[in-house]
């Protein structure tokens, strides 16, 4: 595209919009008649007017009208369409079902000219228009047609054409929409390690440059245990850009499982479908409908919703009709949606709204379907009578059925549950066939099911529930319909149980399934696996597949990531590249599992935190150097900062979240740990506890926060934060309490408090909301308040003895004060919402390191405020950072750790 005439914005939008300028185009002389006479045609224009779009597609305003705009689409402009005393060089450069001409003025020659919206019938005034790339920016296509990326070679082309290369090489440089859809030809064990390793953060990588790759693809290497390609693959060199300054000298990949193929950065209701012959996501995230390819893990779709309706969102289904696929909705309305009455809204008359989409760009097809049912909490689309038809159940507890062309109502709506008086509302609805006949089977909030004949409106058998007076309290949440050993099956979830249902009798088919993964919100799905029938359950991040028969696990169980959200939302089944994985949602991501893994390409055994590490601290025992880690899942470790390894088994006893701190006792090192109540006191070598502290007592209302650690008066001391706004100090050695006076006057609770020494004098400084107090730790009186303009949200301190420094970070900038004298010394934008912290004095140099929420870790001069070397981009946001003797960075993301140690290329050693 010549972007030597037109701005690099309107390219970046015209390539957004799947537009391109053929090839060879230069600008010619071309003259055309204006109202102010002849004028020639600027080359930037001319190659506007030369854009070409594909046959399928249309572009439309990305607003509530939708309206179709035809660009380009080029004529003279008779005078007088433009109102004005003396006429411009106007021309047409297209137009929109608004009946609007877009006109330019030809004597604007930017590259990034700016566009007039006048109406047709003349006799506007003009203002100062908008520029190209906005015009374009306020568009999307439209269309029928889904632009899939090239799947690479055909799958009847032989192996060896299609098995690629996995070299460190490739792995950095290559198109990951090209060699993602080729890794599941590799065959060797060492390429299925490299396409593992290339899997893991693909999400991450494949938007981001060959730098940003190399970084990714060297931590996921050394997390899988591949610590040769590790080092290949940063040594890889790439054009432009220097060596990298860190090198990953080990990480843990405690909750990495091959078998998670890719993951999105979506969550919502979902379904899979087969379009143009590819797998396909289709996720309703908030107000977004997403289609994802699951062979490249593109996405192809993106279309928001949220300027045609007014509603949240709880139901999804998807089906093709008449060559067009179909996006069919249920939602809550919020009282404004439009196509019910007038232009205000329904006022929430409505109740709920069922409504059908063009997949293919998300533009509204028909009206809605009318007849409340409350809040439309499941929707599924049947064949009933060789037609179409649209499913909904929700919050009046009634069944009804729409025709999914026209979208009238077919019969009357069908009452959930006539036998009892307060039936549940409906939150599950799946289809198929029994007996020759099309069912529907719904869960409800009341803990049965119901299998219904859409063809009759009447019930098949009893009710699929129990008489479990432990489950009076259940509901059906999921409910999947399929074949096992040739009878048709129910499979149902929604408490802690899987069970298995003969739709035509209403009994359950053997035992449930249950295992110790109990999740309220678990879901279970049908599948094939080895040519059975298996069932496929996720629950709270563990998927499992079980053979119905045997109430066997034959495959699994896999855990997620530690930052998974928690409860599962959805899941479903697909066979990508002639594999069955399930897509298994929660509120942030999903997560693509391969179900045919049989075994692992780990090296070695997993070790580690199974959920998000939220602290760390560096020590030294009398062998090197340590680490110690606080996790959610209620453990501390400790590793061996030399290899990675764990030094003792994990400091359990712990009941939430745990805050750590290393220091010694004595001659002994010690690792301290706090769980909100408890003060423990660690041999970090033997794992042994030495000490115990009840920090929090009866009355005291001290729940601790974050713990530190320092040496007072000959006293190993630790310090704890807590909700109450105190800040408490305890002798380590005895137990108890140290005899120096509370920290009091904070408002509330304390995010940090931090010792170091000013002065000769022992100091402590308070993360105080806006500010910042220096504490002295024998008196307990203020010296020094760093007031901030803003919330403070991370507190370091350099404890140098030259010059001691306090770090703070507000949002994503980083200030530095000297605690001594209260001034500020200065601060830099880091360009990232800071979420982790830590400094040091390295080598006579204060160093901070902060991690951000767009998962990019950086380095910086205390002293100078600029950043040392390069940008480190990590798999997941960062949890927790701790600088460590001799320079090198301890970095938490996730359940996992990376040990980086800095190149000469930044002045490390």
């Amino acid at each position: 595209m010549p972007t030597d005439v037109l701005s690099p914005d309107a390219v970046a939008r015209i390539a957004r919009l799947k537009g391109r300028i053929p090839e060879g185009f230069q600008p010619r002389e071309w003259v055309v008649r204006t109202p102010a006479g002849e004028h020639p045609v600027p080359p930037a224009v001319q190659a506007l007017l030369a854009v070409v779009w594909p046959s399928w597609q249309r572009l439309a305003t990305d607003d509530e009208f939708g309206w179709e705009v035809h660009l380009p689409s080029h004529c003279e402009v008779e005078a007088g369409l433009v109102e004005e005393e003396t006429p411009r060089a106007w021309y047409a450069i297209g137009w929109d079902e608004g009946q609007w001409y877009l006109v330019v003025d030809l004597a604007d020659t930017d590259g990034d000219f700016r566009v007039h919206r006048v109406d047709h019938e003349g006799g506007d005034r003009v203002g100062t228009g908008r520029r190209l790339s906005t015009l374009l920016a306020e568009l999307r296509p439209v269309g029928d047609h889904f632009d899939f990326p090239d799947a690479g070679a055909e799958a009847d082309s032989p192996p060896s054409a299609r098995e690629p290369a996995v070299d460190a090489h490739t792995l950095v440089h290559a198109d990951p929409d090209e060699l993602l859809p080729l890794l599941d030809h590799v065959t060797s064990a060492e390429g299925r390690l490299a396409a593992d390793v290339y899997r893991t953060s693909a999400d991450r990588h494949r938007r981001g440059d060959a730098v940003t790759r190399r970084q990714l693809l060297a931590m996921d290497a050394a997390r899988l245990g591949a610590g040769d390609l590790a080092r290949a693959v940063a040594a890889v060199p790439v054009a432009g850009a220097p060596a990298d300054t860190w090198t990953v000298e080990w990480a843990t990949g405690a909750r990495l499982d091959p078998q998670v193929r890719a993951r999105f950065d979506v969550g919502g209701r979902q379904v899979t479908a087969v379009v143009q012959g590819r797998p396909v996501l289709v996720t309703l995230s908030g107000y977004t409908l997403y289609v994802h390819d699951l062979v490249t893990g593109a996405v192809v779709v993106e279309a928001d919703l949220k300027s045609k309706v007014h509603q949240e969102f709880q139901a999804l289904a998807v089906t093709e009709a008449d060559g067009r696929w179909i996006a069919v909705t249920g939602a809550e309305c919020m009282g404004a949606c439009h196509g019910y009455g007038d232009d205000d809204g329904c006022g929430g008359r409505c109740g709920g709204l069922v409504e059908r989409w063009n997949l293919a760009d998300g533009t509204p097809v028909g009206d809605p379907l009318t007849g409340s049912l409350g809040s439309v909490k499941a929707v599924a689309v049947a064949r009933v009578a060789g037609e179409q038809v649209v499913v909904g159940g929700g919050g009046d507890r009634t069944l009804r059925m729409w025709d999914l062309r026209t979208g009238a109502p077919l019969g009357d709506p069908i009452a959930e549950r006539p036998d009892i008086d307060e039936p549940g509302a409906i939150r599950a609805i799946a289809v198929g066939e029994a007996a020759g006949r099309p069912i529907a089977i719904t869960g409800a909030e009341d803990g049965a099911g119901l299998v219904w004949d859409l063809e009759s409106g009447g019930t098949l058998g009893a009710a699929l529930t129990t008489d479990d007076p432990d489950r009076v309290d259940a509901w059906i949440s999921s409910a999947a319909v399929g074949c096992l050993d040739g009878r048709p099956t129910v499979v149902t979830s929604g408490d802690d149980e899987v069970r298995l249902w003969d739709p035509l009798t209403g009994e359950q088919v053997g035992d449930v399934l249950t295992d110790d993964h109990g999740d309220v919100n678990g879901k279970s799905a049908l599948a094939e696996l080895d040519g059975r029938s298996v069932v496929v359950t996720a629950r709270h991040g563990v998927v499992s597949v079980w053979d119905p028969r045997d109430r066997r696990v034959v495959r699994g169980p896999v855990s997620l990531f530690a930052d998974s959200g928690g409860s599962v939302d959805s899941l479903t089944t697909a066979v990508v590249a002639g594999r069955p994985v399930a897509l298994v949602g929660t509120y942030r991501h999903t997560f693509v599992v391969d179900l045919d893994v049989a075994s692992t390409t780990l090296q070695g055994p997993r070790r580690g935190h199974t959920e998000k590490i939220r602290d760390m601290a560096a020590g030294e025992t009398d062998s090197g150097a340590y680490l110690v880690t606080g996790g959610e899942d209620g453990t501390a470790r400790v590793w061996d900062l030399a290899d990675g390894t764990e030094l003792c088994a994990a400091l359990d006893g712990h009941r939430v979240r745990v805050n750590v701190a290393a220091t010694r006792l004595g001659d002994r090192p010690a690792a301290v740990t706090t769980d909100g109540e408890k003060l423990r006191v660690w041999d970090p070598s033997t794992g042994e506890l030495t000490r115990t502290v009840a920090a929090k007592r009866r009355g005291d209302g001290h729940e601790l926060m974050s713990v530190s650690a320092t040496e007072h008066g000959g006293r190993a001391i630790g310090l704890t934060a807590g909700y109450d706004g105190r800040v408490l100090a305890w002798d380590l050695e005895k137990g108890a309490p140290a005899g120096l006076p509370p920290l009091t006057g904070h408002p509330d609770y304390i995010r940090a408090a931090l010792p170091m020494t000013v002065d000769g004098r022992g100091v402590v400084a308070v993360n105080d909301h806006d500010a910042v107090r220096i504490w002295d730790l024998e008196s307990g009186g203020t010296t020094r308040i760093l007031r901030h303009e803003r919330e403070v949200d991370r507190l370091a301190v350099v404890a140098s003895s030259a010059r001691p420094l306090v770090i703070t970070a507000c949002h994503d900038a980083l200030h530095v004060w000297d605690p001594a004298t209260g001034e500020h010394l200065g601060s830099v934008d880091t360009g990232d919402t800071i979420r982790a912290m830590s400094a040091a004095e390295i080598d006579g140099r204060p160093l901070v390191a902060t991690g951000g929420y767009k998962r990019t870790v950086r380095l910086w001069d205390a002293a100078t405020c600029e950043q040392v070397g390069s940008t480190l981009t990590v798999p997941e946001e960062t949890g927790a950072l701790a600088l460590t003797p001799g320079g090198r960075l301890a970095v938490a993301f996730g359940a996992d750790i990376a040990l980086l140690s800095r190149g000469v290329a930044d002045g490390g050693a």
